[in-house]
């Protein structure tokens, strides 16, 4: 296991066991010396063949201003021994991926609930100028606190410090079910309303127990994505309030001036959708 991590780097940290591999790391539970839980993330190593490591660390370093309940705090990040590496809080709790798999949708009480807590985070996030850029279910943990959005900065570091070596190496930064339309065409500025989107397809995921757009083929899915409407989520799920309906579906639409403008616009208008 990399040598313990190469000893957590001379004992800065103690290294419990290996708890994932995430698309852009892979992910150890750890312990600080004073004994918190943290979740130690080493960059993939054929990342860094793309991605210059003095400027990934530079960005990334932005996501520490971010301070909110929703969010994982990103705790320390650095390079040693050409192991690159970012340490953020350890939430307890199954990744949204997790809950979806055994249980395929969610109910839309709890749709709502996961929505009003991922939105006040993107809100918070947005605030601060600071877009995500990888909204997924495997980005999302659902914990007795509420949801709490991880890897906050990391996409847009790995985009920032690799950007063509990137786009040359075909290593994409986002995950094509989940990406918008300006992001599949390569933007170079996107804004965010592109998180909006892609939180639109996880909750369109919550409610109709798949994702608005799916094909066997990913480049098929990117294209839908570009150039297919999403479907009306009453067609799949009659039951669901219109309203939750409309306000997912605007989210969804293929060009940023249709969508909810801030988090906080969608927020509010979930919020006030009535549960039966």
């Amino acid at each position: 296991m990399l040598a313990l991590v190469r000893q957590a780097f001379e004992g800065r940290y103690q290294v419990e066991r290996e708890i994932g591999k995430g698309g852009n790391a892979r992910i150890f539970l750890a312990r600080e010396p004073g004994g918190r839980q943290v979740a130690l993330k080493i960059l993939h190593p054929e990342l860094l063949v793309s991605v210059a490591a003095d400027r990934f660390l530079r960005e990334i370093k932005l996501a520490s201003q971010l301070d909110h309940p929703h969010i994982a705090h990103l705790l320390d990040s650095g390079e040693r021994d050409w192991l690159v590496y970012y340490v953020m809080t350890f939430v307890e709790g199954a990744t949204l991926r997790e809950f979806l798999t055994t249980r395929r949708a969610l109910s839309v009480a709890d749709t709502l609930r996961l929505a009003d807590d991922l939105l006040d985070a993107l809100e918070h996030a947005h605030e601060h100028g600071i877009i995500h850029r990888d909204v997924k279910p495997e980005n999302v943990v659902v914990s007795p606190q509420g949801a709490v959005l991880l890897d906050f900065g990391i996409a847009r570091a790995v985009w920032a410090s690799g950007s063509d070596r990137l786009t040359r190496s075909g290593i994409a930064v986002g995950t094509s079910t989940y990406m918008s339309p300006e992001q599949i065409t390569a933007l170079k500025e996107i804004d965010l309303r592109s998180d909006i989107y892609s939180l639109a397809c996880v909750l369109f995921e919550c409610l109709a127990g798949q994702p608005p757009f799916v094909h066997r083929n990913e480049a098929v899915v990117l294209q839908m994505h570009l150039n297919q409407a999403a479907p009306d989520l009453r067609t799949i799920q009659p039951g669901i309030p219109p309203e939750l309906a409309a306000g997912i579906g605007r989210a969804l639409a293929k060009a940023p001036e249709d969508r909810w403008q801030t988090a906080a616009a969608m927020r509010d208008a979930l919020a006030a959708v009535m549960v039966s």
